[in-house]
C-alpha cells in the first residue's frame, strides 16, 4: 500500500482573507489536495476534488457566480478521474472514498467513481442539511453509495474519538470537527509513522501550528462551524506532529503540494501486511 497526493485545479482569493498576518491583496492560488491510497483490493481516495463536469464546464457547474467567487481555475484534465487514467489506473479501481467533509470542492468528484463506497461521518450528513448556510451545495446532500459511520469513544493518535475504517489499523478516522460539525482527519499508517489528511481543519500549515493566542483568519471567522472546536483540532494536529512525527496534510496550503509525493513512483510506502489475519500495528 502506498499514498500520494494530487490537486484538482486551483481556487483563489485575496491573501489577507486567508492569512491574518498578511494585508496583501494579491490573488493567492490554492490547491485542492486529495490523497490516493493503493491497497491490494483497489484504491482509496481521501476526498475527490472537483468532478469531470466541473473541470470541463465550470460556468455550468458550479456556475459563473460560484466560479468567480471561488476564483476557480480548472481544465478538463484536472479532474481526478482523468488524472488517474493518465497514471495507469481506471476510475473503476476506486473502491472507497473517505470524505473529510461534504463541501463540493472536496467531494464533487464522487460522481466519477461509480464503484466506490463513500464514507461520511453521520454528523456531517446531518450538518449538510444546512445547505448554503453551512457552505454545502444541494447536490452534496444526495451523494450516491454513502456509508455513514459514527466515531467511537476510542482514543487514537491523541484524538479522543476514532474509527478503524478497515479493521486492520491502516486507516483511522479521527474527530476533526470545527470547520464543519462532522469534519474528520484521516490517518494513514505509513511504514514509518503516520500521515494525517486534515482536509479543511486548517487552511494552511502555519494556521494550526500557530500559538493559541494567534488571531484567526477572516476565512476561519466566516466559514468555521465552530471556531473554538477548530482551535481544539489545531492542538490535536500539533500534538500528532510533536509526539508521533506525523506528516500532516491540509487541503489548501499553496506551499505544501510541492513537498508531497504526487506519483506512484514517489509515493510514501504504507504499512500493509498481505498475510491474512496479520493486522497492521498502530
Amino acid at each position: 500500500m502506498s499514498v500520494f497526493f494530487r490537486t484538482t485545479g486551483t481556487m483563489g482569493g485575496p491573501e489577507f482573507f486567508v492569512r491574518p498576518s498578511s494585508r496583501s491583496l494579491r490573488d493567492l492560488r490554492i490547491p485542492v489536495i486529495v490523497a490516493v491510497i493503493e491497497r491490494p483490493d483497489g484504491l482509496v481516495l481521501i476526498d475527490t476534488g472537483w468532478s469531470r463536469r466541473t473541470c470541463a464546464f465550470p460556468d455550468d457547474d458550479p456556475g459563473v457566480a460560484q466560479r468567480l467567487l471561488l476564483g476557480l481555475s480548472v481544465k478538463p484534465e484536472d479532474a481526478l478521474a482523468s488524472q488517474l487514467i493518465a497514471l495507469g489506473y481506471a476510475p473503476g479501481d476506486v473502491r472507497h472514498v473517505v470524505a473529510t467533509h461534504l463541501h463540493a470542492d472536496h467531494v464533487g468528484g464522487v460522481v466519477d467513481f461509480e464503484r466506490a463506497t463513500v464514507h461520511v461521518h453521520d454528523r456531517e450528513l446531518v450538518a449538510s442539511a444546512r445547505g448554503l448556510r453551512g457552505g454545502y451545495s444541494s447536490a452534496m446532500r444526495s451523494l450516491p453509495r454513502v456509508a455513514p459511520y459514527t466515531l467511537d469513544p476510542t482514543p487514537a493518535l491523541g484524538f479522543p474519538f476514532s474509527k478503524d475504517l478497515f479493521g486492520d489499523g491502516s486507516v483511522l478516522l479521527l474527530d476533526g470537527r470545527g470547520h464543519t460539525a462532522g469534519s474528520v482527519v484521516v490517518a494513514v499508517k505509513l511504514q514509518e509513522g503516520w500521515t494525517l489528511h486534515a482536509g479543511d481543519a486548517a487552511q494552511y500549515v502555519g494556521e494550526y501550528r500557530a500559538d493559541d493566542a494567534a488571531p484567526s483568519s477572516l476565512y476561519a471567522h466566516a466559514m468555521s462551524w465552530n471556531l473554538a472546536e477548530q482551535r481544539r483540532t489545531y492542538g490535536l494536529l500539533r500534538g500528532a506532529e510533536a509526539s508521533l512525527d506525523a506528516r500532516v496534510v491540509v487541503s489548501h496550503d499553496p506551499d505544501l503540494l510541492d513537498t508531497l509525493p504526487t506519483t506512484k513512483d514517489t509515493a510514501w510506502p504504507c504499512a500493509w501486511d498481505k498475510r491474512k489475519g496479520n493486522k497492521a500495528r498502530r
